[in-house]
């Protein structure tokens, strides 16, 4: 028989073995719940049988008590505890008698009971019969008369002899109680045996084929995941790449025609500077002709300089900046294109790098995105200006193309405006590509920041939400001032282990966007915790309603229909142990101080390195 036949002859019968236990065990494990539910009904059944005989004699003595309150104070008062003690005592004896009626030891003792009872109750009644015609000394003489005692006497001891008879009833099954779960227990642990038994057979029968299979089955798992993973990269990547040769075809192309176009300007202005000195003395319509020729040339001549910064041909003067003091002294212009509508805020950030850069071509950026945030805010909004020292890693880098690895001085420039569509934004940095108005832009502005700030060998991300803003983010090189050596490597902050979870601990990933919540949960499984996804807050309140062990909810702020702030309040009126981490491509400043969130959440900005979230989340789950 062949290996292949073996292994699976072994299967079937461990298979049979397999379902032979579980019959067997389901049968002890019925029986003995079953044993266990009868004699746990049988005790509350004894122990409401002791309830009522309690009540019985307690309301003999308040029958009694009421009729020697009456009886010394002759206060009718007395007598609404007797007559309502008089009024239950037949429901209780009734109630008694029902609930032994399987037991005739006991029904016999209620049937002594029932005259008895109704003998103590003629003396009470009689007793205050008496004492209501006034006849004091024969109802004293009828107390004295010592027949109510003997009455009491005997029904005291016949109530003790029952007590003590269901007494011994729930002694009884309370041993049956524990003999049911004893068995339960032994049964348990004999099956354990026998499954302990045969799996141990069945692994020792199919070591060999087990492994041949576990290798296979591994190797062919690595290999799957190793081509979903190079295929989703080289997607993410051919997609990053397609749109890099398309800009840099439109830049070789516009390049070349502002080049070829610079040089007939040049001609043209020169000439019209000529002509105009030739003409200084003639007519003034002439000149009012040619000035209105230059005007138009200078404007050809900005158009010029825009496609030569996409095109990354311009001719910089970097020189080394403080980023914080620039935005400073740049605020003044940004605010005057604002208008008194948009309110201004910058956020400057403490100890802050330096960075080496043309600083008039940084002015023209940061002026360009503030007046498309102007436009973008027609009903007035808030601009937001700040600055951070920033570290784009290897991670960052392999997802986004023409990056390199260090440290960065980031300018973030966003706004409370419109905001853009996903296929707006995929065509943001397209030279002439714009969605103002005929006549009202040149769809040349963030074609120019984006050649500008590729060329100063930093990088540019947008960050863009339909009706809730755009934050746009420069990253420029930090410049050390003294140059270090070619082959010396940026120092590295990363710790030499990331703070990982547990299994148990499980994760809740809550985002709009399919390739931003694939990677953050991809990230997060890295870690070691689980994880669920979400792709809104409907969905992420769906989730949370059936599964009550999340412990960390990691959600995008800006979503539609829901954002993050809404959900995680509903998320932690649902369960208040729940932790929430918000994300977003905003700055914290932009979405604290514009109302999104409250100061003290956990926010973390886009981009994040692994180690960021790690860190993040650990001190968040930690600080329990």
């Amino acid at each position: 028989m062949s290996p292949t036949r073996k292994f699976v002859a072994s299967g079937l019968f461990g298979i049979a073995l397999g379902f032979a236990v579980l019959a067997l065990a389901s049968y002890v494990a019925v029986r003995a719940e079953f044993q266990r539910r009868t004699a746990g009904a049988w005790l509350r059944h004894t122990i409401h049988v002791q309830s009522d005989l309690y009540q019985l004699y307690g309301l003999l003595q308040a029958a009694e008590s009421g009729q020697r309150g009456f009886i010394i104070t002759q206060d009718e008062r007395y007598l609404d505890a007797c007559a309502e003690a008089v009024r239950k005592l037949p429901v209780v004896v009734d109630r008694l008698s029902e609930s032994v009626r399987d037991d005739p030891k006991q029904l016999e003792a209620i049937a002594e009971m029932r005259p008895l009872l109704g003998a103590r109750v003629e003396i009470i009644d009689e007793a205050i019969a008496d004492m209501r015609a006034l006849r004091v000394d024969k109802a004293v003489q009828l107390v004295k008369s010592g027949r109510g005692k003997a009455l009491m006497d005997r029904l005291h001891a016949i109530i003790n002899t029952m007590t003590e008879n269901e007494q011994n009833l729930s002694e009884k099954r309370e041993r049956e109680l524990h003999a049911a779960g004893g068995e339960f227990d032994a049964a348990v642990w004999a099956l354990g045996g026998i499954i302990f038994t045969l799996a141990a057979f069945s692994f020792l029968n199919a070591q060999k084929q087990m492994n041949a299979l576990q290798r296979s089955r591994d190797s062919l798992k690595t290999a799957y995941d190793q081509l979903i993973g190079e295929t989703t990269r080289r997607e993410a990547l051919e997609s990053q790449l397609r749109q890099s040769q398309k800009l840099e075809a439109l830049g070789h192309l516009t390049g070349g025609i502002a080049h070829d176009f610079n040089n007939m300007l040049g001609v043209i202005v020169a000439s019209l500077h000529l002509l105009r000195r030739k003409l200084a003395d003639s007519n003034g319509d002439y000149v009012q002709l040619i000035d209105s020729a230059m005007d138009g040339a200078d404007r050809a001549a900005a158009m010029v300089r825009r496609l030569l910064a996409f095109s990354r041909r311009q001719p910089l003067s970097p020189r080394p900046l403080d980023p914080n003091k620039f935005v400073s002294a740049v605020s003044d212009m940004v605010r005057r294109a604002l208008g008194e509508k948009i309110e201004l805020e910058t956020v400057l950030a403490g100890g802050l790098w330096t960075t080496k850069v043309d600083q008039h071509e940084l002015e023209s950026a940061i002026v360009n995105l503030a007046v498309n945030a102007r436009d973008a805010m027609p009903n007035g909004g808030k601009l937001t200006i700040e600055t951070a020292n920033c570290f784009l890693d290897d991670a960052y880098a392999t997802e986004n193309m023409e990056v390199t690895p260090g440290q960065y001085v980031m300018i973030a420039v966003t706004d409370t405006g419109q905001g853009m569509p996903p296929e707006v934004l995929s065509q943001a940095f397209d030279p002439f590509f714009t969605t103002k108005p005929t006549g009202k832009g040149t769809g040349l502005g963030l074609s120019q920041v984006h050649g500008f700030v590729k060329q100063s060998g930093g990088h540019v991300k947008i960050y863009s939400e339909p009706e809730r803003g755009t934050c746009i983010k420069l990253y420029l090189p930090r410049f050390n001032h003294v140059e270090a050596p070619a082959e010396a490597p940026l120092p590295r902050s990363r710790p030499l282990e990331l703070p990982l979870g547990r299994p148990e601990e499980l994760v809740l990933i809550v985002e709009d966007d399919d390739t931003a919540r694939r990677v953050t949960a991809q990230g997060v499984r890295e870690l070691g915790y689980s994880v669920v996804e979400a792709e809104n807050g409907r969905e992420a309140i769906d989730i949370i309603r059936r599964r009550a062990d999340i412990a960390l909810m990691v959600t995008d702020v800006v979503m539609p229909d829901m954002d993050g702030a809404r959900l995680a309040r509903e998320a932690v009126f649902r369960r208040h142990s729940l932790r929430v981490l918000f994300i977003t491509g905003y700055t914290r400043n932009a979405i604290v101080h514009n109302g999104v969130l409250d100061k003290d959440v956990k926010l973390l900005t886009k981009p994040f390195t692994l180690e960021q979230l790690a860190v993040k989340m650990r001190e968040i789950l930690d600080s329990r």
